[in-house]
């Protein structure tokens, strides 16, 4: 092995863990902007269902994604939500955690790739797999979560004057 390629292998990322019905995920650092507090979401007829709704932040306007909804695994349910904000494409868009364990480093050659275990749909939106403090953690892929089509769709529907909180 070269010295270049040894680098490359003991290359680290910098990854947000959290926890969606006790299952670990994480995403890379530099898809995520912030996590906030969000209550007064609004809702957005015809939306897709597993987009919550928009809310203001700081003047703009943001998509939240229900992530358990997303990724099929239940539903968000509360009037006050814990929210990762990403960047997808041009837009801020956030993402229900139930919370958020730990912002950690990873060696870049401890994730694992996706396993035949998990279905296309899944694996679609995951990195990988990695293990931490004995624990499986599913790194997803912010880019692939959502596409911008969905995005754009979500934020001209909210023009709609027929909005409602949720």
């Amino acid at each position: 092995m070269t010295p270049m390629e040894k680098a490359e292998r003991t290359q680290e990322r910098h990854i947000v863990v959290f926890r969606l019905n006790g299952t670990l995920f994480a995403l890379d650092i530099r898809s995520v902007q912030e996590i906030v507090q969000q209550s007064d979401i609004v809702l957005v007829p015809g939306a897709p269902p597993f987009i919550m709704g928009i809310v203001n932040l700081r003047g703009g306007i943001m998509a939240v994604v229900d992530t358990k909804r997303l990724l099929g695994i239940g539903e968000t349910s509360s009037d006050k939500v814990l929210v990762m904000v990403a960047q997808i494409g041009e837009h801020l868009v956030g993402f229900t955690v139930d919370e958020v364990e730990q912002v950690t480093r990873v060696a870049s050659d401890s994730i694992e790739p996706v396993s035949d275990l998990v279905s296309p749909e899944e694996a679609r939106r995951l990195e990988g797999i990695l293990k931490l403090d004995g624990k499986l953690v599913l790194l997803l892929d912010a880019n692939r979560l959502l596409d911008e089509e969905t995005i754009e769709a979500t934020m001209s529907q909210s023009a709609s004057p027929v909005t409602q909180r949720r």
